[in-house]
């Protein structure tokens, strides 16, 4: 692409292409995969005439009984495997669900099954987007393959009855993209999937199969076991090919990154896909091409279902050239041969910049692949570190499928699918009394229903979420125009927050948290500021589950009560972020919950570090800013509290937890020697946005010293030496 890099440092290098390692010819009848006759026709028709090993391998575990996940990059034949199994099953009468994670790939990947629709073979989508008289039709007849979504499921099992037919042949369940149910998503998911197993067996006695896929992640076999309940093999995709790949990474000197990602596409005639981090970065990468007159699609979640279609074909023919978007093009959906790929700052973990990466030279060409580094720490790290970039270990996915407000929420949800026998209850015997005496579960005799609230609640549940949601209003438009959750609100939609959604700018008048409704306007002028809140956070220890140490100092992990205020806001401006005024709240809004946490303590170092406490808050910045690469999780989902006598917390930002702090727990002395390097790296004096300063920090980044920072974490690593 033209593009010229005097105003930014660059790091360029070329993955080799690689050839693909088959097993047999598919044709064959000496293949290890044992395809059954009509699967290998209809594979070979489509081309697919060889298997690659791991593809053999996936086929083989199942033939002999085994839960599988199937661990590989983007395009490398992961969907052969479960279609293979499941084809076999339909063959044999049985039925097969298929959960993707977007509705865009449900739609993708069930063009691939219209193949056996000529050996009366039936899929169908069930989904968000599936016409009401449609849906009766499914479930009147079902099919042999039904492609749907866990948001989808759990309304399945609400109303099971109706699905009677098709869950009493039910056999197989196949997950698609794995590490996307990391976090709260998968607690809930293990939650349904449970629900589901407990459903099947209470319907026909059979105990389900699984089968996952997912990109190459540190411990795709043990959260898929932990996902499911169940034991898995993994299979690991290094088999398929791979065209040759260039890649740049840069890091913009002068300009603004969003404004560099857009410079690459200048003059540029490749077919491009830009990945921003999220909606908000999305939008504005839209907003900017829109004023320097590039034709750049915006593609997102929140979409209607039309408006998706309608760009995904644009890109897919051709006609759009250049397409920002979120994760939702992430995943394995088939978007026609894309030339380049560039990343709007990194992604969070190796993972994503894989499957990112990988999106581009899926036919075999030549590609390129950008990297466009933030002012953050994490960024700049593997920027600085461009093996690790390149070669790096996958994080590890995490989750607590036994975080008290999500199971208390299927507790009430299994009794709406079958009511609770006392054996069941007695296993969650505290819970069940507390959803009791909140109304939501009544005793029927030897049984337990819910109520009719307990009902509502049921169908009102959001899964990507612990608690509820605030809904956001248009008032000039008098409509509801989306939601977002509950918790993250107060920090967002507070009373004069600059609020984007779907390309708009809106500013809140008032956020009601009563009825849960934030109140917007139409944001009018140029938008050329930002909000952000002014907090104060506290955090007291409640439980403590684990200790152990960590060069020589004690690390704990267990459970706490945090306490977060936001007392006003400032607004920025867009360029600087310099502070153009700044407003304080009558009354803060508060929010208050018990975690998961993290503590270290190290107050040995109080007297040995001069200016410590705003050494160790550096610390903390700098730690949290590092912790995606070994989480996978958005740092926005951990919380940070550090106090001058020597002790600091990390939190799971949500109610009752996520899991993320237990894979920080394990994992903190990489983190500490990544911190190390970020701060000895940065050429700043005293703390500049890509080491110490943190655009949340509720101080507004006072009470900071990066040399006391690093001397910290110096201390820290020469104990461990």
């Amino acid at each position: 692409m033209p593009f010229s890099f005097s105003n930014s440092s660059k790091i360029t290098r070329t993955e080799p292409a690689h050839s693909a390692e088959y097993e047999n010819e598919v044709s064959g009848q000496t293949s290890a995969a044992q395809l059954n006759d009509l699967v290998r026709d209809v594979f070979s028709s489509i081309g697919v005439k060889k298997l690659y090993k791991h593809q053999a391998e996936g086929i083989r575990l199942i033939n002999e009984g085994k839960n599988i996940v199937v661990s590989a990059p983007t395009a490398s034949g992961k969907s052969e495997i479960y279609m293979s199994a499941v084809i076999d099953a339909a063959l044999r009468g049985e039925n097969s669900l298929i959960l993707y994670p977007t509705k865009a790939l449900s739609r993708d990947q069930s063009r691939r099954f219209g193949a056996f629709a000529l050996y009366g073979i039936n899929t169908e989508i069930y989904d968000g987007d599936t016409p009401q008289t449609k849906r009766e039709k499914i479930r009147a007849n079902p099919p042999n393959i039904l492609i749907t979504n866990v948001d989808m499921l759990h309304f399945i099992l609400l109303h099971n009855r109706l699905f009677t037919k098709f869950i009493k042949k039910l056999r197989f369940v196949v997950l698609d993209e794995l590490h996307i149910y990391s976090g709260v998503l998968g607690a809930h998911t293990a939650n349904i999937i449970m629900r589901l197993k407990r459903l099947a067996q209470r319907t026909n006695g059979t105990k389900l199969r699984f089968i996952a896929t997912s990109a190459t992640i540190g411990n795709a076999k043990s959260f898929a076991e932990e996902l499911f309940g169940e034991q898995f093999e993994e299979v690991k995709g290094t088999s398929s090919p791979r065209g040759e790949v260039h890649h740049t990474l840069i890091n913009p000197e002068e300009e603004n990154y969003l404004s560099t990602c857009l410079e690459l596409l200048q003059g540029s005639k490749r077919k491009t896909l830009i990945f921003g981090n999220s909606h908000s970065v999305v939008e504005r990468l839209g907003l900017n091409a829109k004023r320097t007159g590039l034709p750049l699609q915006v593609y997102r979640g929140g979409l209607k279902y039309e408006k998706r279609r309608e760009i995904e074909d644009s890109f897919r023919s051709g006609k759009t050239r250049f397409l920002a978007t979120t994760s939702a093009l992430e995943l394995g959906m088939d978007i026609g041969d894309v030339d380049s790929v560039i990343l709007a700052g990194f992604p969070g973990t190796i993972t994503r910049v894989k499957q990112r990466v990988g999106r581009a030279g899926r036919k075999g060409q030549v590609s390129d692949a950008y990297f466009v580094a933030r002012e953050n720490p994490l960024d700049q790290y593997y920027f600085e570190n461009p093996e690790e970039y390149f070669n790096g270990e996958p994080e590890n996915c995490y989750l607590n499928k036994t975080n008290k407000n999500i199971a208390m929420e299927h507790i009430v949800s299994s009794a709406k699918d079958a009511i609770l026998t006392e054996e069941e209850a007695e296993k969650h015997s505290e819970l069940i009394a507390e959803l009791v005496e909140k109304k939501l579960l009544k005793k029927w005799g030897k049984f337990y229903a819910p109520t009719i609230e307990g009902a509502k609640s049921a169908k009102k549940m959001n899964i990507r979420s612990i608690g509820g949601t605030v809904r956001l209003r248009d008032e000039e438009a008098e409509q509801f125009i989306g939601e977002r959750e509950e918790t993250m609100a107060i920090n967002e939609l507070f009373e004069g927050a600059i609020y984007l959604h779907s390309g708009k700018a809106y500013l809140s008048e008032k956020l009601d948290l009563e009825k849960k409704v934030a109140h917007l306007v139409p944001y009018s002028g140029d938008l050329t500021e930002f909000s952000t809140p002014m907090r104060e956070r506290t955090a007291e220890i409640i439980e403590e589950s684990a200790e152990r140490e960590t060069f020589g100092y004690p690390i704990h992990f267990g459970k706490v009560h945090v306490s977060d205020s936001v007392y006003g806001f400032k607004y920025k401006d867009s360029l600087s972020g310099k502070t153009i005024s700044e407003h304080k709240f009558s009354v803060p809004y508060l929010h208050e919950f018990n975690t998961l946490a993290i503590w270290l303590d190290l107050d040995e170092l109080t007297g040995e570090i001069e200016n410590f406490g705003n050494g160790l808050h550096a610390f903390e910045h700098v730690s949290i800013a590092m912790m995606p690469a070994i989480t996978g999780a958005d740092p926005k989902e951990l919380g940070g509290i550090s106090y001058p006598y020597g002790r600091m917390f990390i939190y799971d930002g949500v109610p009752e937890g996520n899991g993320v702090t237990n894979v920080v727990y394990n994992k903190f002395e990489k983190i500490v020697e990544m911190a190390e390097q970020r701060l000895t790296s940065c050429k700043c004096k005293d703390g500049c946005p890509k080491c110490i300063l943190d655009p949340m920090c509720g101080n507004d980044n006072r009470f900071l010293d990066k040399e006391a920072g690093l001397d910290l974490t110096r201390k820290m690593l020469g104990a461990k030496k």
